[in-house]
């Protein structure tokens, strides 16, 4: 008598917990109804909400602002910027070198713009002009700073920096020059360049590229 009242007693307990996993699968099962709903839901906003946001304000300010949270620092960003960013008043080389501004970051290393270059001009308007190569795969140059440094006897050294837009294709070369309108031509009278390894440079000249930026491929 016994042993069938706890029989029954094992049984009544399966079924109960039967009931309780299939309860809480049921409920689960809702649960996740509802999430996938909310989700659907929230999605729907969001496209509307872009929809109503293009129709205020218009699509091309839209394009604008999520390129440039997206595509910072990449061709593909001044591609997308040229683009939506016609007009009959600019030409496109203004609209171009705007896209390129906007969009250019500044790039670490030495190899985006490697080469030669030296004075040129006369004894009142001297630039500073050469050819510089780009010996990086993944990024175009598009954008220079130049310092030319003249040291005297004593070793005393005067800079004269100048910037300038360049364009250098990935493993490219392409020329620049940039005027340096307070260096005087006569300063530079029967001097040589500084040697490289030179600690204590004097009566020479050095230059050097100081900054670089550009846009990845």
């Amino acid at each position: 008598m016994v042993s069938t009242s706890i029989g029954q007693w094992k049984f009544n307990l399966t079924i109960r917990l039967l009931k309780y996993q299939r309860a809480a699968s049921v409920a689960t099962q809702q649960l996740g109804d509802r999430t996938e709903e909310a989700l659907v839901k929230n999605y729907l906003i969001g496209v509307l909400a872009c929809l109503v946001a293009a129709l205020v304000i218009g699509v091309k300010p839209i394009q604008k602002t999520l390129n440039e949270a997206i595509n910072q620092g990449t061709l593909k960003g001044v591609e997308n910027c040229i683009s939506y960013s016609h007009s009959d008043l600019l030409s496109p080389e203004a609209i171009r070198a705007t896209c390129v501004s906007t969009f250019q970051k500044r790039l670490h290393g030495h190899d985006h713009a490697v080469g030669r270059a030296g004075p040129r001009g006369e004894t009142r308007s001297i630039s500073w002009a050469g050819e510089l190569e780009n010996k990086t795969p993944d990024h175009v140059t598009t954008w220079i700073g130049v310092t030319v440094g003249i040291f005297d006897a004593d070793g005393n050294e005067k800079e004269f920096t100048a910037e300038t837009r360049i364009w250098i294709d990935p493993l490219g070369k392409a020329e620049f020059r940039v005027d340096l309108p307070d260096l005087d031509g006569n300063q530079l009278d029967n001097l040589e360049f500084c040697e490289l390894d030179d600690a204590a440079p004097h009566d020479c000249i050095r230059w050097g590229i100081t900054d670089v930026k550009g846009l990845s491929v």
